[in-house]
């Protein structure tokens, strides 16, 4: 699938055993190999520092809803680093980017209990830990490309490349909530990606949110055109559909500019629909 300076980036082929292999052993293998790949690369010191900054806001307030705050960790995987250190990282990543998203996800969260439980603190809730990857310096794979005329959907990574036609305002993705039960029950909850009231575990009843406590992220929906719409405004019979796409703030550091041109890594998140792709990356052609 991926050729460049003449060499096949992705000469694996799955062992017997690995083919063989059950999904928790696959799971197993999956995260030692991100751990790996962290340890030898500067992603280890990011995760320390985000769980030692963690560590020294509640030694600071000694507040005990500061035992409650998210650990967000962003994580540049580089193409390059991965075709040299871990080739079958690098295949996860383009033929499972949800299962390599969940791999990192634990591996992280596995890294920072570690930290903590040496701090003489309790581990967090998994909840806590956002783990937000993406994957850096893809070049242009034709074989990547999403063509939906095709009647062919990648369901692992694809690319999409073209001309910034429309986008969004800013608009906020929810985090992570906090719960507590105002009954007497002195429970807490924690949830991402809703603001609908839990059901409290012990009696039953729904829950209110520490307002304060709510962590967001923006993003926008962005319009991609292809680049014939552009090179060939005149051509009949032809309709040029934008595809939609989701571009969260930490995937990208460069400016959106209409009419600019991108190219864009992503995936198809669960749930998705209308084509919707969640973006890993984006960067200008």
């Amino acid at each position: 699938m991926f050729t460049g300076d003449s060499t096949n980036l992705l000469e694996l082929s799955a062992t017997t055993e690995e083919t063989n292999a059950s999904p928790s052993n696959s799971q197993f293998r999956e995260q030692k190999l991100v751990e790996k790949y962290c340890r030898e690369t500067q992603l280890l010191k990011l995760i320390e520092g985000s769980a030692g900054k963690f560590v020294e806001n509640y030694r600071t307030h000694r507040r005990p809803e500061d035992l409650l705050a998210p650990v967000q960790v962003r994580l540049d995987f580089v193409y390059r680093d991965l075709l040299r250190l871990s080739a079958k990282l690098l295949e996860l990543v383009v033929e499972e980017p949800l299962q390599f998203a969940e791999a990192v996800k634990y591996t992280v969260y596995g890294l920072v209990r570690d930290q903590l439980k040496t701090a003489g603190l309790k581990p967090i809730d998994i909840s806590q830990l956002h783990a937000h990857w993406r994957l850096v310096g893809l070049p242009y794979t034709p074989g990547l490309q999403f063509e939906p005329r095709d009647n062919c959907l990648r369901l692992g990574l694809t690319q999409v490349q073209g001309i910034l036609s429309a986008y969004t305002p800013p608009e906020n993705l929810v985090l992570q909530t906090i719960w507590y039960c105002g009954s007497g029950c002195m429970r807490n909850a924690i949830q991402t990606s809703s603001t609908d009231a839990p059901l409290c575990s012990g009696c039953s009843r729904p829950m209110s949110e520490y307002q304060k406590l709510r962590v967001t992220e923006q993003y926008h929906l962005l319009a991609i055109l292809p680049g014939s719409a552009i090179q060939t405004p005149r051509t009949t019979g032809c309709l040029h559909r934008a595809k939609l796409v989701r571009l969260r703030a930490h995937t990208h550091d460069c400016d959106l500019k209409l009419g600019g041109s991108y190219l864009i890594t992503g995936y198809f998140a669960g749930g998705a629909s209308t084509y919707q792709i969640e973006a890993c990356h984006l960067r200008s052609n």
